[in-house]
């Protein structure tokens, strides 16, 4: 099961504090993908949440890389003003234990302002069975 949590605020707020968060533990972290930003100029884009013409919800991918490995892969949804960001943990392409043990710290970090509503308890529940690093 991928850790999820739920952010109280809009795509981009929530993009950004995360990127914040993550580099401010030195993790390097790539958008690589942005609905807004692949869809932008388009106007065949009818929302399923919203029934409106222009799509407004938001469908970010983060990369984050460590020191070594693969980068653990985060997705964030939103609609309105929730986000749920997602850890998209591939069995074929796992990052190491202790780069998503760095990610569920920083996500978790209740000294942010932006709200995570995911026991933390739930989300380090993950780490204990953590596949060993090949």
């Amino acid at each position: 099961m991928n850790p999820r949590f739920e952010l109280l605020c809009g795509s981009e707020q929530a993009a950004q504090a995360t990127i914040d968060r993550l580099t401010a533990r030195g993790l390097y972290v790539v958008r690589s993908f942005d609905l807004h930003e692949a869809t932008a100029g388009g106007d065949a884009c009818g929302c399923p949440h919203h029934g409106t013409d222009r799509c407004t919800c938001a469908y970010v991918v983060l990369l984050v890389y460590g020191a070594e490995g693969f980068p653990a892969v985060l997705t964030a949804h939103s609609r309105d003003d929730r986000t749920f960001l997602e850890i998209a943990l591939d069995p074929n392409a796992l990052p190491g234990r202790d780069l998503v043990e760095q990610v569920l710290d920083a996500l978790l970090d209740d000294t942010s302002p932006t709200h995570v509503s995911t026991p933390a308890g739930d989300a380090k529940r993950l780490l204990r069975d953590w596949p060993a690093a090949p």
